[in-house]
């Protein structure tokens, strides 16, 4: 096939491609055609064909652009964000803080993420919230596929003297797993443990300095120890669980198991984001569904369980838009 009619069919295909939808391929299309009016000069009207192709790219940029900023853009007003907010942020009988964080939860489920982290951001500041909160800071930015800003988050966190060493034991515990299982080889940053202990001139002559020491090394192994328990006692009463399998019931997909993140997690509340191409899953999967036979993925440990699904809710928009929320609760009895 010569220059001449390699161009015509390139062409004809972008303005197919063009009209069922598919942009890039179109691009692709003109692109190619380009490059062989480029080379080959001697083709009548190369120059005037080579810039109508560029006119029809830049309409089809600004396309691909406005389509981009669709799907990755939130559409729902502040007004509904507030609506989903108050409806889904825990019940009248729950203090302000757990009210507020299981709302600000509830948007990031609606895939509202850039409100989610404004609001996770002041629960910072609320000390028995902390940790909780830049957990969820963290799926955040896991899920805007941002693992990078998690990483910056974090290294903000150690120099942050709001941040008891304990607390970024655990955040760092927790986010050094999801990096890794998702292949990040970000380093976390360690905070700088510094004792400061004040001379003490010594008399020889004194009686004592010997019982003085001895005194002293007690109390900062007991301090050491200290530390250790409070660990113990600080620990969450419900693991953190990174992913789920969920096998259906018998039929026609018996005995396949299906895993998947979660996203988010309150006590023994999980949040999962199904894709819409699970069909044969979601039909499966509806508010009131038993969940005999799961596995729950953690850190430390896989155990098998069950749990029963509390709620699946179609996403409207944002990044996930057209795939499903879906809350399990673990059933611990």
């Amino acid at each position: 096939m010569g220059a001449a009619a390699q161009i015509k069919t390139l062409l004809r295909e972008a303005d197919l491609y063009q009209q069922q939808g598919l942009l890039n391929e179109a691009k692709e299309r003109y692109k190619k055609a380009t490059e062989i009016l480029r080379k080959n000069a001697g083709i009548t009207n190369s120059q005037e064909l080579i810039k109508s192709i560029v006119k029809k790219v830049v309409v089809l940029n600004q396309e691909i652009n406005k389509i981009n900023e669709a799907a990755t853009k939130p559409e729902v007003s502040d007004q509904k964000q507030d609506l989903i907010k108050n409806l889904f942020g825990g019940g009248k009988d729950e203090g302000d803080g757990q009210r507020a964080l299981e709302g600000a939860i509830a948007l990031a489920k609606f895939g509202q993420f850039e409100r989610a982290l404004a609001e996770f951001d002041r629960l910072l500041e609320d000390d028995g919230l902390r940790v909780a909160a830049a957990k969820n800071i963290v799926r955040c930015y896991i899920e805007l596929s941002d693992l990078d800003k998690a990483v910056e988050r974090f290294s903000a966190w150690v120099e942050d003297d709001a941040f008891k060493d304990i607390d970024l034991k655990k955040i760092r515990f927790f986010l050094e797993n999801r990096l890794r299982k998702l292949g990040h080889d970000g380093v976390l940053p360690e905070r700088t443990q510094v004792l400061e202990i004040e001379e003490i001139e010594v008399d020889d002559q004194a009686a004592g300095a010997g019982k003085a020491a001895s005194e002293f090394v007690d109390e900062v192994e007991a301090e050491s120890v200290d530390f250790e328990s409070e660990l113990e006692l600080h620990e969450e009463e419900f693991l953190d669980i990174n992913s789920v399998g969920i096998q259906l019931a018998p039929g026609n997909s018996k005995g396949q198991m299906f895993e998947f993140d979660v996203s988010f997690q309150t006590g023994n509340s999980i949040n999962l984001i199904i894709p819409n191409t699970e069909k044969t899953l979601l039909k499966e999967l509806k508010a009131g569904t038993k969940l005999q036979d799961m596995q729950f993925f953690s850190p430390i440990a896989i155990l098998n369980g069950s749990g029963v699904v509390t709620s699946k809710t179609r996403i409207k928009s944002g990044p996930k838009e057209g795939d499903f929320s879906l809350d399990i609760t673990i059933l611990t009895t």
